[in-house]
């Protein structure tokens, strides 16, 4: 159930208040049950007290996002959803290596949203010089590539791994999808010189902790980076007004944009 809705009509938190931020987590496919009840069980373990975490799928949605044909209907879902968000939640993350819908989400939400591709880049690139990115499929890299250009991300990466699996056969082998990770992280540090390591999948979950103590570099789970990126930006939200900004790129369609009465730390906010 969701948690209740926020005082305002907007769902814009006011500036100062003491209660911690409402994150929602979005698997942008009709994933099973048992899958989002592990990364309720995940995020709740790795949030600040206080912080609220509601763990979301599409029902109806697409089974994966293997195809870019995929995305439109995961889109059509979040956005039939984005307004009851807007008057629940502070941040937003799409847990989706893609980043599907992160440009129109912020476009029509006023809060922090976060895909998890660029969140995973970010972290890393604190992390180490140089990163090389895991993924399942040789398909998978040019867009994730392209994304990765956009973001400024292009000199930091040492490599794109594939391979050789779909995101099926990640969530049907775990043990044989691990033995392939590894091994290709391990090339990747080895032959491409990567300082660290991404994970470029939401499915290639209970992976990082180990192979980070197998391999000896740091490991970015992209559900991780992504949700604690997103914990940062809706605690800045609710304490500081800071959101994602509504001029140019992510400036909302006319009729739809927030009540600059009701956006935290705005001139006529309270």
């Amino acid at each position: 159930m969701d948690p209740a809705p926020r005082v305002d009509g907007n769902g814009a938190g006011q500036v100062g208040q003491s209660r911690g931020c409402r994150v929602l987590h979005v698997i942008p496919v009709d994933a099973p049950a048992d899958r989002v009840r592990r990364v309720q069980a995940l995020l709740e373990s790795i949030a600040h007290p206080g912080t609220e975490v509601a763990v979301t799928a599409l029902p109806g949605g697409p089974q994966d996002l293997e195809y870019h044909v995929a995305d439109h209907r995961a889109l059509q879902l979040m956005l039939e959803q984005a307004h009851r968000w807007q008057r629940i939640y502070d941040a937003v993350v799409v847990a989706c290596f893609y980043d599907p819908g992160l440009r129109e989400l912020r476009e029509v939400l006023d809060m922090p949203v976060v895909g998890v591709g660029l969140a995973s880049m970010h972290v890393a690139s604190l992390l180490g010089a140089r990163f090389s990115v895991i993924v399942g499929r040789a398909k998978w890299i040019p867009r994730m590539a392209d994304n990765a250009h956009v973001y400024g991300f292009t000199r930091r990466i040492a490599s794109w791994r594939p391979l050789g699996v779909t995101v099926a056969q990640l969530h049907a082998d775990p043990l044989g999808a691990y033995e392939r990770i590894k091994e290709e992280s391990r090339r990747a540090v080895a032959e491409d010189r990567a300082e660290v390591i991404v994970l470029g999948c939401a499915a290639m979950e209970d992976t990082a902790a180990r192979l980070q103590r197998e391999l000896g570099v740091p490991v970015v789970d992209p559900v991780v980076a992504g949700f604690k990126l997103a914990e940062m930006l809706g605690d800045l939200r609710c304490k500081l007004g800071l959101s994602t900004s509504k001029v140019y790129d992510y400036e909302p369609p006319p009729g739809t944009g927030p009540d600059p009465a009701r956006v935290p730390g705005s001139a006529g906010g309270s």
